[in-house]
């Protein structure tokens, strides 16, 4: 009789360990498929935040030269409008000289009206009074 229930309980806890590897087993494959998951979750996830890294990149450098193209395009359109500004500026000053000079020429096409009018006139003056003289002597 103790026999028999040395060798139930034996079989009770052979049967017990039986289970609890079972269940050891079942918990280290769930482990090791959560653990899988979790981390194939977390490769694609890395994976996507690479992707995403190599695309900011790219446009980085895109945005990089073509900062640095309109940069220069700026810096030469500054040099064409400072250029643009001093011709017109020449032209300003081009336009007020040829007022200056149009004006002195004005004044001394004027200025040789008048002389030729008085000359014109004192000569008329000269060439009538002779006559006039010769005249009254006769």
């Amino acid at each position: 009789m103790l026999s028999n229930i040395y060798r139930q309980h034996t079989e009770h806890t052979s049967v017990l360990k039986q289970k609890q590897e079972k269940k050891k087993r079942e918990l280290l494959t769930s482990a090791e498929q959560l653990t899988r998951r979790v981390l194939d979750g977390l490769n694609d996830e890395v994976s996507e935040c690479y992707k995403n890294q190599k695309r900011i990149d790219h446009a980085c450098k895109q945005l990089t030269t073509q900062t640095n193209l309109l940069l220069k395009q700026s810096q030469a359109w500054i040099t064409l409008i400072g250029q643009f500004t001093d011709a017109l500026k020449v032209l300003g000053d081009v336009e007020n000289y040829s007022k200056i000079i149009e004006r002195d020429c004005l004044t001394i096409s004027n200025t040789l009206a008048n002389v030729h009018q008085d000359m014109t006139k004192s000569r008329q003056i000269v060439d009538d009074e002779p006559q006039d003289a010769t005249n009254s002597s006769k």
